[in-house]
């Protein structure tokens, strides 16, 4: 998604139990706790302090009270209790990569506990099982399963996110039709909680707390390791491309709405697609190419590509599949220096009318392609209907909300130069967007996505875009883990 990519979001500070920016005298208490139990830390003010706190989204510049790098579960136990003793929250980074920088805290003031070191990767290629440290990155992960059997994980495409808060609040990839999110293959989490005890969570160990981390994970606990369910890699797989060319309003709103009956009922698992508007259509199928054929041509008749030139199609091996998915290499280096100033929303509707179909259109035309200075897109992800792995999940079985989604639309909006300063003005553009297709949606609450977290929603907003009916349920689960509200931050559950 090279040249695509932005994001942008204005945290809010909200009331917790501790401490969002303690004083100096806690900082000081807390830098002696950590140092007393041990707990590796970067040094305030070092290089790699500054490396460590520097933000993905760089709109979102957080500085935490201090910043923890734990090799082993007892420092993150420990990191855990010296936050606690000094009423100072804590947050687990994964990977960095939220768009709200969550895993700085979302605000000034959090115990940071960086993950990072926590990225082995162990698998059995016969069980079909993984063992994965929750600081790995997405691109590392792949290969070392490659590695072990040639084993695979249903998960996202950008390589540098972290496998953490992927797999706590969704993960949906190019693989997610056929085997379902991050979190519907994860079997066991080894968590540690705010007394610091250090517990597994499974379907038979605390289903509670399992339950809620499939979805909403951030506000119970450090995961330092997941399980998850693995699958052989498949071979042979057909990558493909193509131009799409609306001219007008009527035009795009039709195409949009011939990808939405196809996902609701006629998508098949093995056919997993991404459409960028107005005039790109990518994905994968994994099968072979006469039944690819027989599939798409149907569809892209319907969407009026005739031409041969209109696509590419292409075979490609396992990870060159999800090399050509990805926006960069699927190695990621231990320093993880990539950055961006961006602005971004999301919406995960069940069904878009005709007349929200072509006010989302009618914006593009008339809005969104004379917006110049800026690297802006829509990718709306085809999530779920009567073919999808996702949708097959009953929608109590986990805290994840949106199974009955049928498209994952995300709105995301960069800037540059990365220094530049992204105003609330700025914002108005994808804000128009979706309340463009929320006016034309009356009585309809759309869902909204927490990895693409847009701060700019309240806090009873978010929560409700979030986890909708889930929510409630998930406060209850919050105080029996976690009653202190250790692991707080703007949006997150309890908050």
């Amino acid at each position: 998604m090279k040249g695509y990519q932005s994001w942008l979001v204005t945290a809010t500070c909200l009331f917790s139990s501790a401490t969002a920016s303690p004083s100096l005298s806690k900082r000081t208490a807390l830098d002696d706790c950590l140092s007393s139990k041990k707990v590796p830390v970067y040094t305030a003010g070092s290089k790699d302090y500054a490396q460590a706190v520097k933000p993905f989204n760089l709109r979102l510049p957080f500085k935490p009270a201090a910043a923890a790098l734990p090799t082993t579960v007892q420092h993150v136990q420990d990191a855990v209790a010296c936050g606690v003793a000094n009423n100072i929250l804590v947050t687990a980074k994964s990977g960095g990569h939220s768009y709200g920088a969550h895993g700085l805290g979302g605000e000034d003031g959090h115990l940071m506990v960086d993950m990072r070191r926590f990225n082995t990767v162990t698998a059995d290629a016969a069980a079909h099982t993984a063992v994965v440290g929750s600081g790995g990155r997405l691109g590392n992960i792949a290969l070392a399963l490659y590695d072990q059997g040639k084993q695979a994980l249903s998960h996202g495409t950008c390589p540098g996110v972290g496998v953490g808060g992927l797999t706590l609040h969704g993960g949906y990839g190019l693989s997610s039709r056929l085997h379902g999110l991050t979190l519907d293959n994860l079997l066991e989490a080894n968590v540690v909680l705010a007394n610091s005890s250090v517990i597994t969570a499974s379907a038979t160990q605390n289903p509670d707390l399992f339950w809620a981390l499939r979805g909403a994970g951030a506000a119970f606990g450090i995961v330092t390791s997941f399980k998850f369910k693995t699958y052989t890699a498949p071979e042979n797989n057909i990558v493909f491309q193509y131009n799409l060319q609306p001219s007008t309003t009527d035009q795009l709103a039709t195409m949009l709405n011939t990808l939405q009956n196809f996902t609701m009922y006629g998508h098949p698992s093995e056919l997993n697609m991404r459409f960028f508007v107005p005039n790109q259509l990518t994905g994968v199928y994994y099968g072979n190419r006469s039944s690819f054929d027989t599939l798409m041509n149907p569809l892209l008749k319907q969407l009026n590509i005739t031409s041969t030139s209109s696509g590419q199609v292409s075979v490609k091996s396992w990870l060159n599949t999800l090399t050509a998915n990805s926006n960069g290499a699927l190695k990621q280096p231990d320093v993880y220096d990539y950055h961006e100033n961006f602005y971004a929303k999301s919406l995960m509707p069940e069904y878009l009318s005709p007349a929200a179909m072509t006010a989302l259109a009618d914006y593009y035309f008339t809005t969104a392609r004379r917006i110049t200075g800026h690297s802006w897109y829509l990718l709306i992800d085809m999530h779920g209907g009567s073919g999808s792995a996702i949708s097959s999940v009953s929608a109590n079985a986990t805290s994840y909300a949106h199974r009955k989604t049928t498209f994952k639309m995300q709105f995301n909006d960069r800037i540059y130069p990365d220094t530049a300063t992204y105003t609330p003005q700025m914002m108005s553009f994808l804000n128009g967007w979706v309340k463009a297709i929320e006016d034309a949606s009356p009585g309809v609450q759309f869902g909204m996505y927490i990895n693409y977290a847009d701060t700019n929603l309240t806090k009873t907003e978010a929560h409700s875009h979030y986890w909708g009916a889930h929510y409630d349920r998930l406060v209850s689960v919050k105080g029996v883990w976690d009653p202190k509200r250790v692991f707080e931050g703007p949006q997150l559950v309890g908050s």
